[in-house]
């Protein structure tokens, strides 16, 4: 029985990376999830996430579990050795069971020869949900991200943030995310 519990244990955290595009079979999935995890004011439109990919070098990743169950997304963009970790979430009924760790270990081994960064909400300030801030923050201590105390305030938040891979300044993140928003102008083409 012991020997079927740690295989089963083990075939659960196995994840299959698949890059997400309009057509890949569970985009109405992967779109409920974004649209539950993210508050509208941080969210882009959903469209616009899948058009960049087309722009620049975003890769919009899903998590699967072996047997092809949908568990968890990211969304990057790179520029040089420098990848900005956009979003990042679970499925709802996935959480508090390690699936986050083992979405976040499979996407730090693929960039493991880049500086990963996030933004964060600071868990410092004031806010109604500062319980799940510091739980956020911790999480991301835990998986090797450092806090080199760089701070972002943008209208009515401020964004702590950190970097695993190597360290990452004001100067490099103002670069990514002007680089980043540019791309969401309109073109000619």
């Amino acid at each position: 029985m012991l020997l079927l519990q740690i295989f089963c244990i083990f075939v659960y955290c196995i994840m299959e990376i698949i890059e997400l595009h309009k057509n890949s079979k569970d985009i109405e999935l992967v779109k409920q999830l974004y649209v539950e995890a993210f508050p509208k004011v941080e969210r882009l439109p959903f469209d616009a996430l899948l058009l960049l990919q087309e722009r620049a070098d975003v890769r919009f990743l899903g998590f699967y579990s072996e047997n092809g169950q949908f568990k968890g997304l990211t969304y990057t963009y790179h520029h040089d050795e420098l990848s900005w970790l956009f979003y990042f979430a679970v499925m709802p009924s996935e959480r508090g069971k390690g699936i986050g760790t083992k979405i976040l270990q499979r996407l730090l081994e693929r960039y493991k020869d880049e500086r990963l960064m996030i933004d964060i909400e600071d868990a410092d300030q004031p806010a109604a949900n500062s319980f799940q801030r510091k739980k956020r923050y911790e999480f991301y201590k835990r998986m090797g991200f450092v806090d080199y105390g760089l701070r972002k305030k943008w209208p009515g938040i401020t964004y702590n943030i950190m970097s695993c891979g190597g360290r990452v300044t004001l100067d490099d993140y103002d670069k990514i995310t002007n680089e980043f928003w540019g791309l969401l102008q309109p073109t000619n083409d």
